[in-house]
């Protein structure tokens, strides 16, 4: 059985069972893949996010402003 961390709580115990079941078949290939595809979904959510609310900035600008919200620079280590 994997490991929970920490148990879902919209999850009943059957269906995480059921999902922990399905997580082992796919074996360690499949869940990265699905590591993978959230990490990528979720970096395109923030960059929609970061256009809606700066529609003015390029795409280079829109990637440098993700990096700065993944990989925040501690304040104590910002040049002047």
């Amino acid at each position: 059985m994997l490991c929970r961390a920490m148990p879902a709580r919209d999850t009943t115990p059957d269906a995480a069972r059921i999902q922990d079941e399905a997580y082992r078949q796919m074996g360690g290939v499949g869940r990265l893949r699905i590591a993978f595809e959230l990490s990528n979904f979720a970096h395109a959510l923030a960059e929609t996010g970061i256009r809606l609310r700066h529609p003015e900035l390029t795409a280079e600008q829109v990637t440098e402003a993700l990096a700065r919200q993944l990989y925040p620079v501690p304040a104590d280590q910002l040049e002047d």
